[in-house]
């Protein structure tokens, strides 16, 4: 199974959007998986269930800085520029192929009818992750 079905396996096992498709990158950055899933636990839903940003683009955003970012908070201002290059490409990217940005209008934005699955969310934004970030 590759990373992508994985991260979508996990969201069938209650993982939210945010969780799957950062947990499924535990081993490629070094970081505890229950520890990502603890951090990726209050996007669900759009964040909070707001609805807002997709949960799987901000669990790609996460991996953005964990894979660009030293924590050395004298050197924030260049890792801090490369993170958020690579946010933003995984955000123009995720667009191009989810159709929209913001959770509600993913699910209802095509005169009631989701443009893209959550499990596609998923699959898109870790596809994106693994190109973008390298991984």
């Amino acid at each position: 199974m590759d990373r992508a079905e994985t991260a979508v396996a996990k969201h069938r096992n209650g993982y939210n959007c945010c969780q799957a498709v950062a947990c499924v990158f535990a081993d490629e950055v070094g970081v505890d998986e229950s520890l990502l899933y603890r951090l990726g636990e209050g996007f669900g839903g759009g964040m909070g269930t707001a609805k807002g940003v997709c949960g799987a683009l901000s669990g790609a955003a996460m991996l953005a800085g964990l894979v660009h970012s030293d924590g050395n908070t004298e050197n924030a201002g260049q890792t801090k520029a490369r993170t958020m290059r690579s946010a933003g490409a995984m955000q123009k990217k995720f667009v191009e192929r989810a159709k929209r940005l913001i959770c509600s209008e993913i699910k209802t934005g095509n005169d009631g009818k989701a443009f893209t699955t959550c499990a596609d969310c998923i699959r898109i934004a870790t596809e994106i992750a693994e190109e973008e970030l390298g991984l």
